[in-house]
């Protein structure tokens, strides 16, 4: 595994963490399709980053934790 690879493990590892109970449930639904299709949660999470009609969970959280800073 590379270090980008490690990294960005640790960066989606770190979202998971902070997010609100929304994104979470948002996670588990990415987790669910990744258990029915034998692909990897990280796999699955860069193409659901991708999705353009969807807000990002880094955005989502961001955007939380500066509203809670305010």
């Amino acid at each position: 595994m590379s270090d980008a690879e490690r990294e960005y493990i640790k960066s989606v590892d770190d979202e998971i963490l902070t997010a609100s109970v929304k994104n979470l449930k948002k996670l588990q639904q990415i987790d669910l399709k990744t258990q029915l299709m034998s692909n990897t949660f990280y796999d699955a999470y860069v193409e659901y980053q991708k999705e353009p009609q969807k807000e990002s969970v880094t955005s989502t959280t961001q955007h939380s934790r500066k509203n809670k800073l305010k």
